[in-house]
């Protein structure tokens, strides 16, 4: 392909690129939530969070009722079932992963999201041939065994059952996340009605709502404080509940739906990586502390596979099908599937 073609189509490459990581910013950025509102009950938290993107998200729609129409019904329920599955469904077994077999171990399992998107998205639409596809992801994977532990992550505390089954649940989390990320592009690309992005985010965070509902008895019943018991509590857990809402989900899914139209979910499975080199970013401010040799070269070692990749992405794309009266008049070994 001539340099300044391949220029000209990286350019959206690139746009998704960095909307792919303002996305996985803003939701490592939510791993603050838990310790921010601290002894407040996590599923109140949970709560807060998505009724205010629920509101937001109703606004909008409310805001645009010809959009909504023009959706139509089926593709918003597409929709709001990406906000159940990837968001409530993901948050309920990573939870129920970290109570059973501990949060290290849950931690330590979200890993396997870069990994699994890759691979199941790559045997859908092969971008790129297996060898060159694994080396990044080997890299990344290695990156966020770092991050998360280490070897302390295999350790947990509990009998084997218990990790079995937390190790069980956190997996299912993982499928739960994959799915969102992988579901969520093939609709947006093979929608007969593009949707635009506000649209789109508002019926996620519908779904998001809604779904949320079912954390209510939870929230009754688990441990801790209520966010209503004085005036600072609430005050700050209202406001948190807004960052959350405004930057961690309606901003984060913006983001991340601009990167569902330009990048395959090959290479948009290393970038949720960054996630979790994100939240312990953000994480060692709040602790006001330097990271450990281990949890540096982890998070250098993620951030270079997620490059990586991008880099073995960029290169193995193919030009464009030619019109078949163009193509009879190529010479062989020219425009053929080479560099597949």
């Amino acid at each position: 392909m001539d340099p300044t073609q391949r220029r000209r189509r990286s350019v959206p490459a690139l746009v998704g690129l960095s909307a792919a990581l303002l996305a996985t910013a803003l939701w490592g950025f939510t791993f603050l939530g838990p310790a921010a509102v601290e002894p407040v009950n996590i599923y109140y938290l949970v709560l807060g969070r998505y009724a205010v993107f629920g509101l937001m998200s109703a606004a909008v729609l409310l805001a645009r009722p010809g959009r909504l129409r023009t959706l139509g019904t089926r593709d918003v329920l597409k929709a709001m079932h990406l906000g159940v599955v990837g968001y409530i469904g993901f948050y309920l077994l990573l939870s129920m992963s970290a109570s059973v077999g501990g949060g290290v171990l849950a931690s330590a399992m979200t890993g396997l999201i870069p990994v699994m998107v890759s691979l199941i998205s790559n045997a859908v639409e092969k971008v790129f041939a297996w060898r060159s596809g694994l080396l990044p992801i080997a890299v990344i994977a290695a990156g966020l065994f770092l991050v998360n532990g280490g070897t302390a992550s295999l350790g947990t505390s509990g009998d084997g059952q218990d990790r079995l089954a937390g190790a069980v649940l956190g997996f299912a989390a993982c499928v739960a996340w994959s799915y969102f990320v992988i579901a969520n592009r093939i609709i947006l690309r093979r929608a007969t009605r593009v949707p635009d992005n506000a649209t789109w985010t508002a019926c996620i965070g519908i779904g998001a709502f809604l779904g949320s509902l079912v954390l209510l008895p939870l929230a009754e019943s688990a441990e801790g404080t209520s966010p209503f018991a004085d005036a600072g509590t609430l005050v700050s857990f209202i406001a948190w509940c807004a960052a959350l809402a405004v930057l961690g989900s309606w901003c984060a899914t913006w983001f991340w739906n601009i990167a569902s139209k330009r990048l395959p979910a090959t290479v948009m499975g290393p970038i949720i990586g960054m996630e979790a080199v994100f939240g312990a970013f953000f994480y060692l401010i709040w602790e006001q502390r330097l990271p450990t040799a281990q949890e540096l070269w982890g998070g250098l070692l993620v951030i270079g596979g997620v490059f990586f990749s991008f880099h073995v992405f960029d290169r193995a794309r193919l030009p464009r099908p030619v019109p078949e009266r163009s193509a009879r008049q190529t010479p062989t070994g020219l425009g053929g599937d080479e560099g597949r």
